[in-house]
């Protein structure tokens, strides 16, 4: 592997973007982004299969760079556009001020949403609190172990054999690569999506408790942060788990039973804690009198407002899907877009949906059988899911950094349906890309 000629490029751009931007005095951004740079090349190294040895692990160094570059870019639009205003401040500020409580094996208050990040940023900054940048690429680093894992979950689940064209598209795509890589929830998630992920694809293989418990990691992980998002990753996986074509001569397996049986509690309790978060009564069953219409009015009014606000409603029934599904994930058009950041996006979008519509026929035909590969029956799941969820939503800022949650599945689900799947593709052999058993997996 050529991943110590990258590292000493990487290391030389970055000591050069360090240099310019801050000078000599701020050594330790620098170490931040090298400590960075090692997780990349320890996780390029831990390429399992020979055709991904080929081109992986340079694959993986060069989107770090690129990781690390969008988390400049992030910074400095915060600080010299912003003028500093935004939340990453306010979680550096957090960890500042509560890393002491943890130093002193003391924990914060950790209730879910916001004051969980802030907890878990000052439990991050135990050993060392990083500067402003430094966190950003500790942040940016944490972002990016969730989009390698995400790929690694598409290789566990795709038959397809387009691997490096999803690479393509999780490690380098610019709203998964720029908007995951500051101080904030979005790194955090990301991390969590591919923990979930991971467990998920392994899970709908062959039920190992290995793969439950990774799974449920990454739930509980998402459930602190984004608890909606959370319940959205249990219910596709539990549709994936129940609708899967079971392979001919496969015969009933307790452990699938005891696997589905731990979703439908991990489901139960994400419920419970989603219901808490937003002051949703669940005694009387989920309606829109005990609390949930009530969530959806306050989103949506909530997110209507400033520059980048627009109008619509919740997806409330299959005629308003289309219109939803723009809005989530493709929209605001060029016209619509009030900043540079969001006209990058919108222009992102014109390019995403018109991939869409281009392998849309293809896609249709190949949904029949779905059934037959979970894991992207999984990402159609949650995407279809987010779409519904997030169609609530009405400013496109707020929609443009949320979406990078979704984009690796719709990801999935394009390059996997997109194209003809190769007929040895349906056969019952569950491991068409498995590894050899003797070489280390991610």
């Amino acid at each position: 592997m050529k991943g110590v000629a990258w590292l000493l490029i990487a290391l030389l751009t970055v000591g050069a973007i360090i240099g310019i931007l801050l000078g000599a005095a701020e050594a330790t951004t620098a170490l931040y982004a090298a400590g960075g740079l090692l997780v990349a090349v320890a996780m390029a190294s831990r390429v399992p299969t020979a055709a991904d040895r080929r081109w992986l692990p340079n694959a993986i160094i060069a989107a770090y760079i690129v990781k690390l570059f969008a988390s400049t870019t992030r910074w400095a639009v915060l600080e010299f556009v912003y003028n500093g205003s935004g939340d990453a401040t306010g979680y550096h500020g957090a960890g500042n001020t509560l890393v002491s409580l943890w130093r002193n094996f003391e924990v914060p208050d950790m209730e879910v949403g916001t004051k969980f990040l802030d907890g878990a940023t000052a439990f991050l900054y135990i050993p060392h609190v990083p500067t402003f940048l430094g966190g950003f690429f500790l942040f940016a680093t944490i972002a990016f172990v969730g989009q390698v894992l995400l790929y690694a979950a598409f290789r566990l689940g795709d038959r397809s054999g387009r691997l490096q064209w999803y690479a393509a598209g999780v490690l380098f795509l610019p709203t998964i690569v720029y908007w995951p890589s500051s101080i904030g929830k979005e790194a955090l998630m990301f991390l969590f999506l591919g923990l979930a992920s991971y467990g998920a694809a392994g899970l709908v293989r062959d039920h190992k408790m290995k793969w439950i418990l990774i799974f449920v990691l990454g739930i509980a992980g998402a459930a602190a942060i984004r608890p909606h998002v959370a319940l959205l990753l249990v219910g596709s996986l539990a549709v994936a788990m129940v609708f899967r074509k079971r392979p001919s001569g496969e015969a009933f397996s307790f452990k699938r039973l005891i696997a589905i049986g731990a979703i439908g509690i991990v489901l139960v309790a994400i419920v419970s804690v989603a219901a808490a978060k937003f002051g949703i009564d669940t005694s009387s069953g989920l309606s829109t009198t005990s609390g949930i219409g009530r969530v959806i009015d306050d989103v949506e009014v909530n997110t209507s407002g400033g520059g980048s606000g627009t109008e619509g409603k919740i997806i409330s029934n299959p005629l308003e899907f289309p219109g939803g599904l723009v809005k989530v994930l493709f929209r605001p058009f060029p016209t619509e877009a009030s900043t540079p950041q969001v006209l990058a996006s919108s222009l992102e979008g014109m390019l995403l949906m018109g991939l869409l519509l281009w392998r849309l026929v293809p896609m249709v035909k190949n949904a029949r059988r779905i059934r037959r590969y979970p894991y992207i029956l999984y990402t159609f799941v949650f995407t279809i899911g987010f779409v519904i969820a997030f169609s609530s939503f009405n400013n496109f800022g707020l929609l443009a950094r949320q979406r990078s949650q979704v984009m690796p599945f719709l990801l999935a689900v394009i390059i996997a349906l997109g194209w003809p799947i190769p007929d040895d593709a349906d056969s019952d052999t569950r491991d068409s890309f498995s590894h050899d058993r003797s070489v280390r997996q991610f």
